[in-house]
């Protein structure tokens, strides 16, 4: 079988720690990230597309990009899961991981998972050949991972039309762009180009460019450079804004995600 090419442009871990009670809504903004997860402490429950999963402790389960979704998380004293986020500029590979649904990841070997997870953890910030060995034990977990998956409805289709609009933003994500631009790009009418980008991706063009640019963040909050910084890097005008608009996709500031990826 030929293996399509997945293009690994984000990879991080993260440790998550909240106290009692909590909730977490992606319902409005679409996840711009995958996630691989352990649940160490608590619980957490999803509700996503009609349906509830439940994560006990000690148990997986896996997120891929553009899920909506609101989750429950609770525990006696804390919730503590470990995470793994990775973004794939492939969409349309047989690999992709929007091509699966949100779940319990059931059969996943918890100690084989928290290996990959400290590999992640040590080498996926450093710079040269060091970093291929955060790759390598990534794509070992998700080699493991992905035969234990259920697979999702998938709108090919409609992503083959506008590929080339999300290919430039992916790109270009920096850069301020209008939506009569990226419709030519992909030979359709301003409308009916809307329509199929947010079948495909569910939401709106510039809301996608928002969230490569949080996802660009993301990466970025893993070094040194400061958060405003960060903000113009990533095309922000606005430090403020980059805050917000940080917030309303992440559920948190730059600041506080910046702990969860440099405990």
């Amino acid at each position: 079988m030929k293996v399509s090419s997945l293009g690994l442009n984000q990879l991080q871990a993260a440790k998550y720690e909240y106290v009692s009670r909590h909730v977490c809504d992606w319902r409005a903004n679409p996840r711009p990230f995958s996630t691989i997860a352990l649940m160490q402490k608590g619980s957490g429950r999803f509700a996503a597309a009609g349906e509830e999963i439940k994560v006990d402790c000690g148990q997986a389960f896996f997120i891929p990009a553009g899920s909506k979704y609101i989750s429950y998380w609770q525990g006696e004293k804390d919730i503590v899961y470990f995470a793994i986020h990775f973004h794939f500029d492939n969409w349309s590979s047989e690999f992709a991981p929007q091509r699966f649904c949100l779940q319990r990841i059931a059969g996943l070997n918890r100690e084989m998972f928290l290996r990959g997870f400290e590999n992640v953890r040590k080498f996926a910030s450093k710079s040269s050949f060091e970093q291929l060995k955060a790759w390598s034990a990534f794509y070992n977990l998700y080699s493991d991972v992905l035969p234990l998956l259920k697979g999702a409805d998938f709108q090919l289709d409609a992503l083959k039309s506008v590929k080339a609009a999300v290919d430039y933003i992916e790109s270009n994500s920096e850069k301020e762009m209008a939506v009569r631009d990226l419709a030519q790009m992909c030979h359709l009418s301003e409308s009916r180009f809307y329509a199929l980008f947010k079948r495909a991706l569910g939401c709106s063009p510039i809301a996608y460019r928002n969230s490569v640019r949080i996802r660009k963040a993301m990466t970025l909050l893993a070094g040194n450079s400061t958060i405003d910084e960060i903000a113009f890097m990533v095309g922000f005008s606005s430090a403020v804004h980059f805050r917000k608009v940080f917030k309303d996709i992440m559920g948190k500031l730059p600041s506080e995600f910046r702990k969860n990826i440099q405990f």
